[in-house]
């Protein structure tokens, strides 16, 4: 957080306020399951980024508030949810991170959006990757692997990246003169 003040300090002011303890137990309600606490541990730190356009806090994705976690869940459940119960089950049963899933499942959590229909999301299923950060793609859908098995590996990456200016997925933090910043 300390570079993102000194070097995007726009970036740094649209960071959003802790979530509070009734805005989890919100989100673990509608998902009937405990959140992961490397999740729970970042949004009681921050929670998404308010009114934030240009540049982004997570190579290519602005992350969500709460409230922005659960309507991009209810609107991909809306739009991408299998239709058969039994197929739905049989899926959720699946460990999490597994790949190549059609389907947007009732127990995976938007945590960042790109503004484009692609969402980062914790995969809540069971296993030994319950909690990783998957993709969904508008056109692929869930179909790569885990992007970071957790969301404490994927913070602490970009936190390297940011203060030793490496890539994340091939992409280089750079702090715009704007005050904003962004990934190149």
């Amino acid at each position: 957080m300390s570079w993102l003040c000194h070097h995007a300090p726009v970036s740094a002011a649209h960071i959003g306020q802790p979530a509070t303890q009734d805005d989890i137990a919100v989100v673990e309600a509608l998902l009937d399951r405990p959140l992961p606490a490397d999740l729970v541990a970042w949004w009681r730190r921050s929670c998404g980024a308010t009114g934030f356009v240009q540049g982004r806090l997570i190579p290519g994705y602005t992350p969500c508030t709460v409230d922005q976690a659960v309507d991009h869940r209810e609107l991909m459940l809306d739009i991408a949810s299998c239709q058969d119960r039994a197929e739905t089950a049989t899926l959720v049963a699946t460990p999490a991170g597994s790949p190549r899933t059609p389907y947007w499942l009732p127990v995976w959590l938007p945590i960042a959006h790109d503004g484009g229909g692609c969402n980062l999301f914790i995969d809540l299923r069971p296993g030994p990757l319950h909690g990783c950060v998957m993709q969904w793609d508008k056109y692929e859908a869930a179909g790569l692997k885990p992007r970071w098995p957790s969301v404490a590996t994927m913070l602490a990456e970009i936190a390297h990246a940011l203060q030793h200016h490496t890539d994340v997925d091939g992409y280089q933090p750079e702090a715009l003169d704007d005050g904003t910043l962004d990934w190149v």
